[in-house]
This record gives structure tokens, sequence and C-alpha cells, in this order.
């Protein structure tokens, strides 16, 4: 009979670097976690246990790293906003030069380029600039979890998915928010970026006028930016609530396995797994064989919200839902 999992405590992290120090001992009281006897805590980030599976902690980098994404953001919004000031005095310039007749000695063609190409521009960036926020976002949700899950899946599952990035992090969606974030991931990937797309049995000019009418419309651009700040506040809030602490824990099965978790933050609770090499050998792989590794008493918070929680498994080559919350 094969051994079982061998398995270990990687880190078991209260975020409360975000939290006001008056508050730790709520932190305390509402998890019920104590700081005895534990196995590699680090206050500040996850102790990497595993040589062979980096996982995102506060001490990531580059694209692991929500700070990164959020500063990338931040310069997109700013220029979206620049150029459309830019567009808007283009416009109000041309119109004087036109009453004056001074128009006649200007670069036609170079302000036909700007007229069109500015306020096109300003919503390609806008969009791109909510990209950066959700996907800051995501990195937060994926705290613990492999980097090399988190680099596939904001390409290949999240890609320029705003409404799943905006779900995944528990963006509260207003009335018109979902509509909206439907129109700026179109921004990204059509209306801004490409030549028009002519639906078969349209007209050319009925199209384009109706695309100009998006992009040009003043009031449109102005909510857009708004919902982009709404995104940008509460990616960055994310673990920074006193009311709703997060708390993250991670655990070694094995060589190459490992479990993440994590409850609060105003996040959903989470937990993440890859399966060990000797678990896939001995065909232990299914999500109740993973829980029946938590039996003790040192994770009894884990086993608490496990009908709760989203399970996902970091698998190979791709990620897998295995459950979503029961209530």
């Amino acid at each position: 009979m094969p051994p079982p999992p061998r398995i270990s405590v990687d880190g078991m992290v209260p975020v409360w670097s975000y939290i006001p120090c008056s508050d730790f001992q709520r932190l305390l009281c509402r998890y019920g976690h104590r700081y005895t006897g534990c196995i590699a805590i680090d206050v500040w980030s996850f102790q990497h246990m595993h040589d062979s599976i980096r996982r995102i902690s506060r001490r990531s980098v580059g694209q692991f790293n929500s700070k990164n994404w959020f500063d990338e953001g931040d310069g997109l919004l700013a220029s979206a906003k620049r150029t459309r000031d830019n567009w808007t005095d283009h416009r109000q310039i041309l119109s004087e030069t036109k009453r004056s007749g001074e128009w006649r000695n200007r670069d036609r063609l170079l302000d036909w380029n700007l007229l069109t190409g500015l306020p096109r521009a300003s919503m390609l960036l806008l969009g791109y600039s909510v990209e950066m926020y959700l996907k800051g976002g995501i990195t937060k949700a994926y705290r613990g979890c492999s980097e090399q899950m988190f680099e596939r899946d904001v390409k290949s599952r999240f890609g320029h998915k705003f409404k799943i990035m905006a779900h995944e992090i528990a963006f509260p969606l207003g009335n018109e928010d979902e509509n909206n974030l439907l129109k700026l991931q179109n921004m990204v990937l059509i209306d801004a970026r490409y030549p028009v797309f002519v639906p078969e049995g349209e007209s050319y000019s009925d199209t384009t006028n109706q695309q100009t009418s998006k992009i040009w419309n003043s009031q449109h651009f102005e909510s857009l930016t708004e919902l982009a700040m709404r995104v940008r506040e509460h990616s960055k809030g994310l673990d920074r609530n006193s009311d709703n602490p997060a708390f993250l824990m991670t655990v070694n099965v094995d060589d190459d396995g490992y479990l993440a978790f994590r409850i609060g933050g105003d996040l959903p609770p989470r937990i993440t797994y890859r399966l060990s090499s000797e678990q896939r050998q001995t065909g232990q792989t299914s999500t109740e064989d993973v829980k029946f590794l938590f039996q003790s008493s040192e994770f009894q918070r884990i086993l608490h919200y496990w009908d709760r929680a989203w399970i996902y498994e970091d698998g190979e080559g791709k990620t897998s839902c295995r459950a979503r919350p029961s209530s």
C-alpha cells in the first residue's frame, strides 16, 4: 500500500501589514488562528519551500506583483485623458481656423488624422487601463498560487474578457457596468483598434457613423472613465479592508504539490491545489482525496470553508474549476 502524501505548512499569513495594529486582535478572533507551532511563517511573504514551484507572494516582481499592474493602468489612464483633452483642443483649433479662413494654410492630412485618430487612441488606452486594473486584482486573488498558473490564466483564461475578470475579483456591477465593460472590451478588441467591420447586409457609411458616434461621444467617454476609476479603487482595495481582513495559507504536498487557501480581503473563499507526482502515481487525484489530507485540527479552517470556497486545480497545462460554493 503506497504511503500517504506528505504535507507541511508553508506559510500562514494574515495580511496585517495592510491593517491598523489596533485591528490585529480582531483578525485573530475572526479566524481563530493561533501563532504557536507554525512552520515557515513569514508575515511579509510566503516562504517558498519548493524550489520547483515559484509562487506569487508580496516579494514577487513584474507581472506577478499587483503594484506593477496598477502602475501600468495609471499610466494608460492618464494618457487616455490627456489624449482626449488634446483631441478636444484640436477640434476647437480647427473650428477657429475654419471661421478665420486660416485652415487653408494648415496641413489638412495631419489635421484629419488627428481628428479621427486621437479619440480612437483615447478609447483604446482607456480600455487597456481597465484591463490592467482588473488583472492587478486577479494577481491578489492568486496569492500563494504558482506563477506558472497565473501566467497561463492571465493569457488564456482571462485574456481580454473584462466581465469574467470582474467576476473573478468580485467587482460589484451596477446597472450599466456590465454593458460598459463589454464596450471597453470591444474597444480593445475591435472598435478602437481595427478598421470598421461591416456586417453583411449593412452599409459601410452607416456602420462607420455608428462606430464614430460611440467613440466621439464625450459623455460616453466620461462614464467609461468613471467606471475605470471604480475598478481601480476596488482592485487596489482588495486585502486592505480592516473590517474584512484577508487570511492566506499555503501547504506543501510532497515535493512538487501544494495547496493555497485564502479567505477575506473582500474576495470569496478560494482554494487552489496542484497534485504532487506521488498523488498522480497512486491515483489519489480527486477533490475528496485532496480534502482528506487536511483532517487534522491544524487545518480546521480549510475544512470549515471547503464547501463554501471556489476550488481550482492548477493542472498540467490548464486550470480547472473543481467546485463552486454550495451556499
